[in-house]
């Protein structure tokens, strides 16, 4: 029996418990009030639907170009206050449970539930941010972040249903089972240069740490300004690689030997480009020791810094110098993921931040198993070393240009400029503010642009459909004005939360309605024989495509505050069909055109 079946198969043994559930999970239609059914029967009915799919992912040598993704933080996207008294969990022998023994956050069998959904809106592909062991010590919020990484061969025991008795792995082994079946490709997240506090490594591999004196003042180092002069050169090539003042260093102890006495702790980490970045040290989580170098020596790199953890000091990356052990152990991970649950592709989290010979030995030992196997990485830039290192794909800058003073007007005129990799055409993602909440138009010409534009591989961050105001984690692009209001909040990358499933304030429709556009005339989004179209309106921009003699407009109004007026200088020789508001429109004639309006119109529609 597949792991699927064995699911089913338990939960027809599970005792029956009535439960709210959202409505758009139950019948994909959104309601202001959930449906009370059985949690038992919903499951099993959606698995048992699921089970009757045997559509595969479709096969390719790069299984990246064609990906519309659904980013995924489980614990999230699947989470609902199920019995309804307004909290999630807390039951007290475990919190993320309630009172009847169902987990309230999210779960590997509510989001097989919810692929089907995820379908609808036209996801091929699936990425999950970590899904292994957390860590406990430093642990922050009453979760902890899914980024401190206690076990990388174990996956988090919270994420489990206990609507069935079967392990973790079994659950985790359908989920990707089930995305299979509906033809979606699964990419998981991968954190390999930090770890948990309390790793389960700590024991065993002392040496793979950095150590302190137990009970010191632990701050990040501090550099003189004509340090960080040179310092800030290192990227580009120049610069001088400048360590530590003794007084940093001098904090720092050899490591302990296994088994051994010590009166030694592992220190938390910290941001470590730029030098001199504000944020506090991080709690729960500490750097892995990529590079050995003998104590003996004066300056033996025995310290946390941008020198030994991201632009690694020349005398320190000598290949006689690497932590060969460790390499082993991080170059194995990706390989036991994709023998024991056949995930489709890896998202690297701060690869470019990895030694250059350790990005080559995990690639490599991945596609030797599987050659079509994608690799993305958490790198904001997008340069040609990063796609000769291997990758398929980097998150990109979208995200931030789409949010600054005409930014939606700069990304389509830069559209047509060539790039190394395809990048996230993504409007928010875990790290940055929520896009649009207060602009409806705002999300549903985002989506369009990023299915169109050249390069992008439209990415939905989970809750990004359903309006979500809340963001995940405070990371990037945030005013003060905003990190201090959201640090008072409970955000999911630490505490237990829930998206808005209930509010009908939503752009779902309009989703499935383009879905159901590209799946009719996939033409339109190939991407092939697109150019920009300029209008009579500088406001009112966007791209012409020619298909064999077929030809389609799509049109942004780049005004978000009022609506405008417009006609194309040559336009089409006669009118075309909005498929969007199945209305007829003459270009060669005055139109106007909403605030954030977009059009989607063909000349041919024959199927």
């Amino acid at each position: 029996m597949t792991a699927l079946q064995q699911i089913l198969r338990a939960l027809k043994k599970s005792k029956p418990k009535t439960v709210a559930i959202p409505a758009l999970w139950v019948n994909g239609r959104q309601a202001r009030q959930p449906v009370k059914t059985d949690y038992v029967t919903w499951l099993s009915e959606k698995i048992s639907a699921i089970l009757k799919e045997h559509k595969q992912p479709a096969s390719s040598a790069n299984r990246t170009h064609d990906a519309i993704v659904y980013n995924i933080l489980i614990r999230l996207f699947s989470a609902y206050d199920h019995n309804r008294d307004g909290q999630l969990g807390g039951a007290q022998n475990d919190h993320t449970l309630n009172a009847d023994g169902v987990r309230e956050t999210g779960t590997f069998l509510k989001t097989i539930a919810l692929l089907p959904y995820l379908k609808s809106l036209g996801v091929n592909t699936i990425h999950l941010l970590p899904v292994t062991e957390i860590g406990q010590t430093g642990r922050k919020g009453d979760l902890g972040s899914p980024y401190a990484i206690r076990h990388p061969f174990r996956l988090e025991p919270t994420l489990a249903d206990p609507a069935v008795p079967l392990s973790i792995d079994m659950q985790y082994r359908a989920l990707i089972e089930a995305a299979h079946r509906l033809g979606m490709r699964v990419v998981q997240e991968f954190i390999f240069r930090t770890a948990a506090i309390d790793s389960a490594w700590t024991a065993a591999h002392p040496d793979w740490f950095y150590w302190i004196k137990k009970g010191s003042i632990f701050r990040p180092p501090r550099f003189t300004k004509d340090e960080l002069r040179e310092i800030l050169k290192i990227p580009k090539g120049k610069g001088k690689y400048i360590p530590p003042h003794a007084e940093y260093r001098n904090l720092f102890a050899r490591p302990p030997e296994k088994g051994s006495k010590h009166n030694l702790q592992i220190p938390g980490a910290f941001a470590d480009w730029p030098p001199d970045d504000k944020q506090p040290p991080w709690s729960d989580v500490t750097y892995l020791r990529m590079y050995h170098y003998p104590y003996e020596k004066k300056n033996n790199f025995n310290y946390i810094a941008y020198n030994t953890t991201r632009y690694y000091d020349p005398e320190l990356a000598k290949p006689e110098h690497i932590n060969e052990a460790l390499w082993h152990e991080i170059t194995g991970i990706i390989p036991w993921y994709q023998k024991e649950f056949g995930i489709d592709g890896a998202m690297i989290d701060m690869g470019h931040a990895l030694p250059d010979e350790l990005k080559k030995r995990i690639i490599e030992k991945a596609r030797s198993a599987d050659p079509g196997f994608a690799f993305w990485d958490e790198n904001f830039d997008n340069k040609p070393a990063t796609k000769r290192e291997g990758y398929d794909a980097v998150i990109g800058d979208a995200w931030h240009h789409i949010t600054r003073r005409n930014g939606f007007r700069k990304l389509i005129r830069s559209s047509m400029d060539k790039k190394p990799l395809p990048w996230f055409g993504a409007a928010e993602t875990h790290n940055t503010p929520r896009y649009g909440y207060d602009h409806m138009q705002k999300k549903r010409a985002a989506w369009l642009l990023f299915l169109v534009i050249p390069g992008a591989i439209p990415f939905l961050h989970n809750g990004f459909e359903l309006n979500e105001q809340l963001p995940v984690n405070t990371g990037l692009n945030f005013s003060k004005a905003q990190i201090d209001y959201f640090s008072k909040q409970q955000l999911p990358l630490f505490h237990k939360n829930k998206l808005n499933w209930d509010s009908a304030t939503n752009i779902i429709p309009f989703i499935r309605k383009v879905a159901g556009i590209m799946t009719r005339f996939p033409w339109i989004f190939d991407k092939n024989g697109l150019s920009l179209l300029s209008t009579t309106n500088k406001k009112v921009m966007g791209f012409q495509k020619e298909d064999h003699g077929k030809t389609a407009i799509i049109l942004f109004n780049t005004n978000f505050h009022g609506a405008e007026t417009f006609f194309i200088p040559k336009p089409p020789p006669m009118p075309l069909l909005d498929l969007l508001t199945e209305k007829i429109i003459d270009f060669s004639c005055k139109n106007v055109i909403k605030r954030g309006g977009v059009v989607l119109a063909i000349d041919h529609i024959s199927e």
